[in-house]
C-alpha cells in the first residue's frame, strides 16, 4: 500500500499532563494527512471541492491502534493511503511512524461516506476525488524519491 507522508512535531500543548500526546488528537492529525493529500494531488483544498460541487463527506466508521506512547518534542510520519471501496465511500488508512526510528506508533482507519448537501442524502462520489486516490500513488512515490518534500503540519 502507497502511503502519502506528512510531517508533525509533537508540541507540549498536543499532550496531557504526563507529556503523551492526547489520543483524540491522533483523528485531528489524520485529517490533516488527508488535506494535505488533496493539496498534493489536486492542487486545492478539499474544502473548496465541498463547497464547489456542493457535497459533504461525513466520517461514518473511524478506528485507531496506539501501540507505543508518542511525547513532546518528538517528530513523526503520517501516512495516508486511500481507496474507493464503493461508489459513496471511501476508506483512508492511516499510519503514523516516529521519524527516527521509522516504527509504526499507531495505525488506523476512517470511512467517508459522500452526501449531496442540500438535501443530505447519499450520493456518489465526485469524479475529482476519484481521481485523488488514483493519483495518491504517484505521490507518494514522488515523495518516495525525494522530488517533492513532506509537508509540515
Amino acid at each position: 500500500m502507497a502511503y502519502f507522508y506528512i510531517r508533525k512535531k509533537i508540541h507540549w500543548s498536543d499532550c496531557d499532563a504526563a507529556g503523551v500526546a492526547w489520543f483524540p488528537n491522533f483523528l485531528g492529525w489524520f485529517e490533516d494527512a488527508e488535506e494535505e493529500l488533496y493539496h498534493a494531488v489536486l492542487g486545492r483544498t478539499r474544502q473548496a471541492l465541498l463547497d464547489e460541487l456542493r457535497f459533504g463527506m461525513p466520517r461514518v466508521e473511524v478506528s485507531v491502534r496506539y501501540r507505543t506512547p508518542v511525547r513532546a518534542g518528538e517528530i513523526v510520519r503520517i501516512g495516508i493511503a486511500s481507496t474507493l471501496e464503493h461508489p459513496r465511500r471511501l476508506r483512508h488508512d492511516f499510519e503514523m511512524r516516529d521519524e527516527v526510528s521509522d516504527a509504526i506508533r499507531a495505525h488506523g482507519f476512517v470511512r467517508v461516506a459522500c452526501i449531496d448537501m442540500p438535501g443530505f442524502t447519499t450520493r456518489d462520489l465526485p469524479e475529482v476525488v476519484k481521481s485523488m486516490v488514483e493519483g495518491l500513488p504517484g505521490a507518494a512515490e514522488r515523495q518516495a524519491k525525494g522530488e517533492t518534500p513532506l509537508p509540515w503540519v
